[in-house]
């Protein structure tokens, strides 16, 4: 006897109804992934028309193309028990279609089809993009942040601090070792830093890695 078989595979394509599809037109076999156990709401109310002419088959274990492999495996057993029967695969997935031509040579009629004609499909959500990994985030967030925070040390930067920058780089290995000493060197500037200036250039040097306060001692780099 020939029959016509639909066999969905629900991991690739999750059609929220049969479209065109008509009870007694066909056998509709939806395969399902081990982990998948929800359908919509609309592919089930359009299947229960179909009664005993509609079935779910959720797989045993995972891996790739295990599905498509219980798919493979129904078309055969189903093409030696009722000759002349076809069989329509609908799944975006291009590795069923060697299986289709070779079934062809056999002469057991097989296509594939993307969608149900007039059926509206949603992607799997097992398809959907990845999220960011959390360091890929953490650095595109930190990315705004240290823009602001350099214009920031910009924006405060005391107003004779390029001048000691100047200066520091000129001395090479004469520059001051110590706070004392680093003091002292501003005070010989002309005109001579206050005390408070010279805090606030101390603060904006390390800030600038130009150089580094360890204690009493001054550091900087190679």
């Amino acid at each position: 006897m020939s029959r016509q078989y639909v066999l969905v595979d629900f991991e690739n394509v999750q059609p929220s109804s049969l479209g065109a599809l008509k009870a007694g037109d066909c056998h509709v076999m939806v395969f399902a992934g081990q982990h998948q156990t929800r359908v919509d709401l609309g592919l089930a109310q359009a299947l229960q028309p179909f009664g005993m002419h509609a079935q779910y088959i959720q797989i045993v274990g995972s891996g790739k193309d295990a599905l498509d492999f219980h798919i493979a495996y129904y078309i055969g057993r189903l093409a030696a028990e009722h000759p002349k029967s076809s069989f329509t695969i609908v799944s975006r997935d291009t590795g069923f279609d060697p299986l289709i031509k070779h079934l062809a040579k056999l002469g057991i009629a097989c296509k594939r089809v993307a969608t149900l004609p007039g059926a509206s499909v949603k992607l799997p959500t097992t398809k959907e993009a990845k999220p960011a990994a959390p360091a890929k985030v953490a650095k595109a967030a930190k990315a705004p942040a240290k823009k602001a925070a350099k214009a920031t040390r910009a924006a405060a930067a005391p107003p004779r601090l390029q001048e000691v920058v100047d200066r520091l780089a000129g001395m090479k290995h004469a520059r001051p070792r110590t706070v004392k000493t680093f003091r002292s060197s501003l005070g010989s500037f002309n005109p001579p830093f206050a005390e408070a200036e010279i805090d606030a250039v101390l603060k904006a040097l390390q800030a600038r890695g130009v150089l580094a306060v360890e204690g009493t001692k001054i550091a900087y780099p190679a």
